[in-house]
């Protein structure tokens, strides 16, 4: 299963996704970006980067759809940033999805108070050694892939949606279970081998406006509904920033910077290869991948930050739930809430200074002065980008400084071969005007030719008669007229006769020389003719060939003013 893959029709090759990649797992091949499905971590960064909605995720709306038509029980469990997502009374979002064809749906708050309470426990218990929160799959997949040395400090502790997931399976086996919220990577979470068989499909809320818009949903003339679980308290502010934190009592120390928020993938990054060089060591980082999940990249509102956690706080104390807080406390304590982490080490290969220096010559640079840094490949140092054309994720015309050194010689060289071109076209057009001319010569002259011709055929036949004629005479004098085999004699009319036989052979010979000669000149001329039209042919393959070079170099023109005009947007 990919979890995000690229609409190649409608790419721009801005190099955008590529930027906002925190773990550079985007391959580029022929300028058009790919994502390496074994270094993903699913944060969406490139989702969100990508302006023009090239960027596509994984939908598992249609398998759900198919289980409703079927007759399959279904339990939607929802993220608790869906106020932030939806403008409606929470009783109207549940009345939807009631709507759908869900026949159970339940909070995920409700999974993070029980995960909160785990984590106070945890904190508590733990020895002196640095903890990371682990609701965030994003960062589970950072560490399990690209930081594998991390995971003894990932906190043991199932996610607020397995927790859901687990409690769901315990009381409805026979349901399948939809999680719905604003997180990619909770795709990755519920297929992980260590957590399968709770989580059977993954949408986000994006994905849901989709299904609500396709089935005609109006979630402000659906009947009101209720939550079928307790009803959660402080945890339902777990997707705002901090939120594990308050929920479990854990203080923030700022002070001390032994209890630390990390939120972004570049801070997150930064803080693991602090601690992994041992220059940081705190007692518990709550880290999210996103500025807490109500900025997740499966979100359908464009508000900001604020906004969105506001919504969020206003359903804290909103009671809206079946099920009290004791019906499911002899289940919860019955139940086990603590996972595993399995290494999946993206391996890549590595250069020496001297292969990565070969590749950066190719692109204009020899010297560390020539190492600009302009990020406009989407790389944050020309020493990486150089890299990763090594590895084969990047391409040397992703440098747009090396795009752009190019431009005066290509102009140069359209210049010399506009000029050439011109040449040629005057050639042509000089041609042309005697062409007109040369093909009414060879017209004509093949007319001379098929009458010659006609001629000469007509004298070839009197010469034959007249050569049978002096046959059939020699003959009728050699023949004997008696038994003693006397021959007749030549007489004087015999002799007029061959006489003139042989004048009209002279004549017919003469006609023949002479039609042969105007022949020869004719086919001369024909010769001068076609000589005429080969050297036209030849103009007119030298403007073919002006053309093409200059098409060709008008599109290494074109390439660049791509990347000129969408360079703006890789710095967004």
């Amino acid at each position: 299963m990919a979890l995000i893959y690229t609409d190649h029709n409608s790419c721009r090759k801005c190099y955008a996704c590529v930027r906002a990649c925190p773990v550079k797992t985007i391959s580029i091949k022929k300028g058009l970006p790919e994502i390496v499905e074994e270094g993903c971590i699913g944060c969406g960064r490139c989702v969100l980067a990508c302006s023009i909605g090239a960027k596509m995720v994984h939908d598992d709306s249609s398998v759900i759809q198919q289980w409703i038509s079927e007759g399959q029980k279904l339990a939607a469990i929802v993220a608790p940033s869906y106020p932030a997502a939806y403008d409606v009374p929470p009783e109207k979002f549940v009345g939807a999805l009631y709507e759908l064809g869900f026949a159970n749906i339940q909070e995920v708050a409700y999974g993070a108070e029980i995960c909160a309470q785990e984590y106070t426990k945890f904190f508590n218990q733990q020895k002196p050694k640095t903890i990371l929160s682990t609701p965030c799959p994003a960062v589970v997949q950072l560490v399990e892939k690209h930081m594998p040395s991390m995971i003894e400090y990932l906190a043991p502790i199932d996610s607020p949606m397995l927790i859901q997931a687990k409690l769901v399976r315990a009381r409805y086996p026979d349901h399948k279970i939809v999680f719905i919220g604003p997180c990619l990577s909770k795709k990755y979470e519920a297929s992980d081998t260590n957590n399968q068989g709770y989580v059977d499909a993954v949408i986000t809320f994006r994905q849901l406006n989709q299904w609500f818009e396709l089935k005609h949903v109006s979630l402000e003339d659906v009947r009101e509904g209720q939550w079928d679980n307790p009803q959660p308290q402080l945890s339902r502010t777990f997707p705002i920033s901090g939120g594990l934190l308050k929920s479990s009592g854990i203080v923030e120390d700022v002070a001390s910077m032994e209890i630390v928020v990390v939120e972004g993938a570049r801070r997150c990054i930064e803080v693991l290869k602090a601690i992994e060089r041992e220059e940081f060591a705190p007692r518990f980082i709550d880290m999210l991948m996103c500025e807490g999940c109500v900025m997740g990249p499966g979100m359908v509102s464009d508000k900001s930050y604020v906004v969105r956690a506001h919504k969020v706080a206003t359903t804290v104390r909103r009671h809206n739930n079946r099920l009290d807080a004791q019906a499911l406390s002899k289940l919860v304590q019955e139940m086990d809430f603590h996972r595993k982490f399995t290494a999946q080490p993206v391996v890549k290969k590595q250069y020496n200074d001297e292969e990565v220096w070969q590749m950066l010559k190719e692109t204009g640079k020899h010297t560390p002065r020539d190492l600009i840094n302009c990020s406009a490949c989407g790389y944050d140092t020309c020493w990486e980008k150089a890299v990763a054309c090594l590895q084969g994720l990047a391409e040397k015309e992703m440098c747009l400084p090396f795009l752009l050194s190019q431009v005066p010689a290509l102009t140069n060289s359209l210049m010399d071969m506009s000029n050439k071109l011109m040449l040629s076209m005057e050639s042509i057009n000089f041609s042309t005007l005697t062409l007109k001319g040369t093909t009414s010569r060879m017209n004509l002259k093949n007319q001379q030719l098929e009458t010659l011709l006609e001629e000469t055929n007509r004298i070839a036949k009197n010469t034959l008669q007249l050569s049978d004629t002096v046959l059939a005479m020699l003959a009728r004098y050699e023949q004997p007229l008696n038994s003693s085999g006397t021959s007749l004699r030549l007489n004087s009319s015999g002799v007029s006769e061959i006489k003139e036989i042989a004048s009209q052979s002279k004549q017919q010979a003469e006609k023949t020389t002479k039609a042969f000669e105007e022949i020869t000149g004719i086919l001369n001329c024909l010769r001068e003719d076609s000589v005429s039209i080969l050297e036209q042919e030849k103009a007119i393959k030298v403007v073919t060939h002006s053309l093409e070079q200059i098409v060709s170099t008008y599109e290494q023109l074109l390439n660049i003013g791509v990347a000129m005009a969408n360079i703006g947007r890789n710095y967004v």
